[in-house]
């Protein structure tokens, strides 16, 4: 049989131009659709926020929001895209100020506002990848009482020393509930402020009782209160027992407080009580209350004077405050806050 020798098949011209155009057009579309696409939309980063705010997407706040260089915690962005969804007024303008930014990236770029840009030099094929930094604001707190706490939603971010001073701290744009809580006049006070927090925020707590006699001596009287709780819990014996041995002899003393655990000459010493003795009768008794001055100042207040004493630094709270001892609890002895070595002490004479 003869050898036959096969011709090659040729390919048309026009069946490769159509597979080539294909290709390329489904490259193209790829390309589109997986790269340029995605990067221009990292461009348009204030209409991918207004869309991520509308339809609640935390993902977009959790992957493209971050506060002092860290990502938005799920509990932050969920607390912080609630907050501008409940707050229609603060939502626009936080879109607003997103888009604003972007069309002047390089105001966008300053700290100022609520938002910052932050360019990751990743965009691609011209395009910029942006990133929005929530930028700190700050919050001064200022109360006419010392050793005033202040506490944000449940937390404490720290303490105002003396009166009128200011507490600084800085949160993130937020809706907070900022509480103030101190001593005065015996009474623990609260007062609670809640603020939008889109700029540098000012709070002034007066949390000082309104100044009349009728309130002063209710203050007065309960302060009275305190002072004979304290005295019963460091000594165990009543202020009423205590004031009763002024001017009695070392016997009586003995009979009422027991034996002494050290005397001295002209002086018996029990546990948190000092006795001072004169021509063999108590002449005074100073009582240890186990307090330092902030201590009683945020048991009583502050005093209205302060004087030097020969047994340290003298306190006065005032007449009326004393008159309440006597009047409550029919006391006639003078009584003395006395300030010794960062302790305090309640002479009674």
């Amino acid at each position: 049989m003869p050898y036959t020798r096969s011709r090659k098949k040729e390919r048309s011209p026009k069946n490769f131009l159509l597979i080539s155009s294909l290709t390329i057009l489904v490259g193209a579309i790829v390309f589109y659709i997986y790269a340029y696409k995605p990067a221009a939309e990292q461009d348009k980063i204030h209409v991918a926020f207004k869309e991520a705010l509308l339809e609640e997407d935390r993902t977009f706040f959790e992957e493209k929001v971050e506060y002092l260089g860290e990502p938005l915690s799920r509990a932050e962005a969920l607390r912080f895209m609630g907050w501008l969804n409940d707050e229609k007024s603060i939502r626009g303008e936080a879109i607003a100020e997103v888009a604003k930014d972007r069309a002047n990236r390089t105001s966008g770029m300053e700290a100022d506002g609520l938002f910052r840009l932050i360019d990751t030099g990743e965009g691609r094929y011209g395009f910029s990848d942006y990133r929005i930094e929530l930028l700190p604001q700050r919050i001064d707190v200022t109360s006419d009482v010392p050793l005033t706490n202040i506490w944000i939603d449940g937390q404490q971010v720290g303490r105002i020393d003396e009166a009128d001073d200011t507490l600084s701290f800085e949160q993130m744009p937020g809706q907070y509930d900022v509480k103030a809580v101190a001593v005065t006049n015996g009474e623990t006070v609260t007062e609670t402020e809640t603020i939008q927090l889109i700029s540098s925020k000012s709070i002034e707590y007066a949390l000082m009782p309104e100044s009349s006699e009728a309130i002063a001596g209710q203050f007065d009287l309960k302060r009275a209160e305190l002072i004979e709780i304290e005295v019963e819990a460091q000594t165990g014996h009543s202020l009423e027992t205590v004031d009763s041995l002024i001017g009695q002899s070392s016997q009586q003393v003995q009979e009422t407080l027991g034996e002494p655990a050290g005397k001295r000459e002209g002086k018996w010493d029990y546990e948190r009580l000092a006795v001072t003795f004169k021509d063999e009768e108590v002449e005074s008794i100073r009582v240890d209350l186990d307090k330092r001055p902030d201590d009683l100042i945020a048991l009583l207040g502050e005093p209205k004077a302060k004087s030097e004493h020969p047994l340290g630094t003298e306190w006065d709270y005032g007449q009326s405050f004393f008159e309440s001892f006597f009047t409550f609890f029919g006391l006639e002895t003078e009584k003395q806050f006395i300030e010794k070595n960062d302790a305090m002490y309640l002479l009674i004479q």
